[in-house]
């Protein structure tokens, strides 16, 4: 494969009383080259549980260069859905969807009927993309993945390759740890303004 340019998106960390849009939190995109090379870091703020991760997704991704886009499962933000279809087609680039961990949609069912008006809306994206998901094997464990717009083989190629220290493909795992280390240093600054 020759060399590609990925995007990943991650948001940061933030505490429980952010929730129902009271906070807000990170989401920071990354592009890379030949898995592991970063070229570009953007960040975004979102409201906590709001419904604007994916346009701010959207808004990222056209300033930067990626070929694919890689997302750290669908659910974002607290209970914000970014719909992997509609990524792909205002953006025009593929999209591989990453679940490191099994969900329990039955809970998450249960804490979107309890909590948002648009409760089916948001709970039918996550439903329709992991029912859909495929296992594949990385040179550390098994992971679930979804893609729109990237056939299997480019997609396996990409796993195997960006995989390099985790079965978390490199690209999330960097745009995970500077989300969350922007998010607790928010925090902090917060806090220390009380």
């Amino acid at each position: 494969m020759c060399s590609i340019l990925l995007e990943a998106y991650d948001d940061g960390f933030f505490p429980y009383y952010f929730k129902a849009c009271k906070g807000s939190t990170y989401i920071v995109g990354v592009e890379v080259e030949d898995f592991r090379d970063v070229r570009k870091v953007v960040v975004g703020l979102v409201k906590v549980d709001e419904r604007n991760t994916l346009r701010v997704i959207r808004d990222i991704s056209m300033s930067m260069s990626g070929d694919i886009i890689l997302l750290d499962g669908v659910i974002y933000a607290g209970f914000d859905v970014v719909d992997p279809w509609e990524l792909y087609n205002s953006t025009g680039k593929g999209v591989i969807v990453i679940q490191s961990h099994p969900l329990n949609l039955e809970s998450i069912k249960k804490a979107l009927r309890e909590h948002f008006v648009d409760w089916s809306e948001r709970f039918s994206v996550i439903e329709n993309v992991y029912n859909k998901m495929i296992r594949v094997e990385t040179p550390w464990r098994v992971i679930e993945v979804y893609s729109v717009g990237v056939d299997f083989n480019t997609m396996t190629t990409i796993l195997k390759r960006s995989c390099l220290y985790s079965p978390i493909p490199e690209p999330l795992r960097i745009a995970d740890k500077i989300a969350s280390t922007l998010s607790r240093l928010h925090l902090n600054q917060l806090y220390y303004q009380i």
